[in-house]
Parts: C-alpha cells; sequence; structure tokens
C-alpha cells in the first residue's frame, strides 16, 4: 500500500525533526494513514477469530471424546464382576481378572469377547471349574495389585491331593508362568522358554560363576542343571583358592527354593568336595551339610528351611573348601521377572 511521504517521515528515527518542520495539514494526513492502517490490521485480525474460534471448539470437542473413552475404559475395567464358578457365586473387577496381561482369562474379560461367555440364568459370567481352586487363583491375583519387588504375592498353598488338577487349571488360564506349583526349577525355566534344559546359559537365562574353576572351562558349567548332569563335567573348583563359590544370576526369572539335590563327582570326592556350605537365598541364608563320600555322592532330596513367599533372582553357594558337583537339582517355584 503507498504511504504519504508525511508518514514515512514519522515512521523514521528522525521523525522528531519532521514533526518541528511539518504543517498541520502534514501532520493530520499522516495520523490519517495511521489510523487507517491500524483499523486495516483489526479487521483482518477479526476476520481471522471465526476460524480460530471453530478450532478451538473442534479441539475442545476431541478433548471431550478422548476424555469420554478414557472414562469409558476405566469404568469397563473396574466394573464388579459377579461369577458363577462350579455352582458358587464368586465376585471381583475387571482390573483383577486382567491382571495376568497375556493370559487367557485377561483375553476372557478383556471386554472383547464378553457376548460369548457363558451365562447362567442370572447373567452371570459362568465358569466350570472347582470353586475353591479358582478362589486361590482370584485371591492370588488380588494380592498382585499390592505386591512389590520386595514383598511379592505368595502363591496359594495348594494341598498335595489336588495340585495335579490345580495345576491343570493354572495352565488352562495361561497363569502358568505367574502360579506354577513347586518343581525343578531348572526344568521349569526351560520349559516357559522352550529351550533344552542343559543350554540354559547358552540361551542366557542363567549365567553361573565361579569364585575359581579347576580341571574343566567355565563355559560347560551349564550342563550341570541338564536332565542328568555329566559323570566327565562338573561344577568344580579343586585345587583352587578358599573358600569357595557357586552364583547363579536368573535373567528372566525369579525363584524361590524348597529342596535342592547335588551330586558330586564322585572320583573327587574324597579329595576335593566340602560337606559343608552356606546357602544364600538372596538375602537370607542358612548352613547345610552332608557327609560325601564314593558309597554316597548324592544328598537327595534336601529341603531348605522356609524362607517366606520371596523369589529372588540369585542363589550363592559358598564353601569352606574345594567343591565338584556334576550334578543339581533345586526344587520350587519360580515366576517371571517384571
Amino acid at each position: 500500500m503507498h504511504q504519504d511521504p508525511a508518514l514515512l517521515g514519522m515512521q523514521e528515527p528522525n521523525h522528531a525533526n519532521f514533526i518541528e518542520s511539518a504543517s498541520y495539514e502534514d501532520l493530520a494526513a499522516a495520523v490519517r494513514l495511521r489510523v487507517a492502517a491500524d483499523s486495516e490490521r483489526t479487521a483482518r485480525k477479526l476476520l481471522d477469530v471465526p476460524a480460530e474460534e471453530n478450532q478451538l471448539r473442534q479441539r475442545q470437542a476431541c478433548l471431550e471424546e478422548v476424555e469420554k473413552r478414557i472414562l469409558t475404559v476405566a469404568d469397563s475395567v473396574d466394573d464388579v464382576v459377579e461369577l458363577n464358578v462350579g455352582g458358587q457365586l464368586m465376585t471381583t473387577t475387571r482390573t483383577v481378572l486382567c491382571s495376568a496381561e497375556g493370559s487367557l482369562l485377561a483375553g476372557m474379560f478383556s471386554g472383547n469377547f464378553d457376548t460369548g461367555l457363558k451365562r447362567d440364568k442370572d447373567n452371570r459370567v459362568f465358569i466350570d471349574v472347582d470353586p475353591p481352586l479358582f478362589a486361590k487363583v482370584l485371591s492370588h491375583l488380588r494380592l498382585r495389585r499390592f505386591a512389590s519387588v520386595d514383598c511379592p504375592a505368595p502363591l496359594p498353598h495348594v494341598p498335595e491331593e489336588v495340585r495335579a488338577e490345580y495345576d491343570m487349571m493354572v495352565k488352562y488360564f495361561g497363569l502358568e508362568s505367574l502360579m506354577c506349583s513347586s518343581g525343578n526349577i531348572f526344568h521349569r525355566i526351560a520349559e516357559l522358554a522352550g529351550v533344552p534344559q542343559a543350554k540354559l546359559q547358552t540361551h542366557e537365562l542363567v549365567v553361573v560363576t565361579l569364585s575359581s574353576t579347576g580341571g574343566v572351562p567355565a563355559t560347560n558349567h551349564e550342563e550341570v542343571f541338564g536332565n542328568m548332569g555329566f559323570h566327565e563335567r562338573s561344577l568344580e573348583n579343586s585345587y583352587g583358592s578358599h573358600p569357595n563359590t557357586i552364583s547363579v544370576k536368573f535373567l528372566k526369572h525369579r525363584v524361590r527354593v524348597e529342596a535342592m539335590e547335588l551330586r558330586a563327582k564322585v572320583s573327587d570326592t574324597v579329595a576335593h568336595m566340602s560337606n559343608q556350605w552356606t546357602f544364600h537365598h538372596g538375602n537370607e541364608m542358612t548352613s547345610m551339610s552332608f557327609n560325601f563320600s564314593r558309597m554316597e555322592p548324592h544328598t537327595g532330596r534336601m529341603e531348605v528351611p522356609g524362607f517366606g513367599p520371596l523369589f529372588v533372582d540369585q542363589l550363592v553357594w559358598s564353601f569352606p573348601g574345594d567343591f565338584c558337583l556334576e550334578h543339581m537339582v533345586l526344587h520350587g517355584r519360580v515366576m517371571a521377572a517384571k
């Protein structure tokens, strides 16, 4: 837009000189031009206001829709669910039932299959399993909401006479990685990971560390956790320093040990196998012993004093002297690391 020279003069830094030398007519013309320019800018901004208001309304509508969806999901997750479990009424929330992510139980109550679930005459979801056993599962899932690494939810106590039925139910609902029953820990980890039991270290599931080694390279230690162990290979620290330790670090699981079996290498039992050791279960420990001999190199099942409900990711055996173990079995429970 063309501007009067008088107006340009007012916009320059030395416009004070212009004002002193300009006539009243020049000043009036300059002011009129300034007012016209300001009015034009204001008019343009007023034209933009409806468009900006429309954008704000659209954003507000989007936010309200997102909020509605969030509230809908929250309501559907936290709503109370009544179950008919083998004829017995049980009440819980959808949050509890969906807490085991990736399980069949979580999928059933995710909200995607509500219309396909079997229901009784009162519209309760019907689950045809043993009520007391399912109650144990439900109780554990509830406790997991308050659990932490230092205080994990205790696994249910299951009498031996119904353990097989309980294990089948847990496996059916896809909860075995959370609630597996007591058994061979190394076998259970191999089963969960789908790898050979004798190759747990190769598949980066466990790390075995010895304070020092003698006789056999450290890369072969993992076979000692296989189904049968090896007569020519062992977890060995013969001719080494004193005291000696074995450390097993679990990389993708946490365990709770209830019992162990140790088998010494017969040829080295007399000279190199300590008959006493301290077993460290996380931060807790207990003293254990067995009179290894050539006639009796295998401990059989040795119960470990209870460490409570704590699951740990590292176990350590401390020997006052040498050790030479060709097979090791741990009995207890396994849970996937979070």
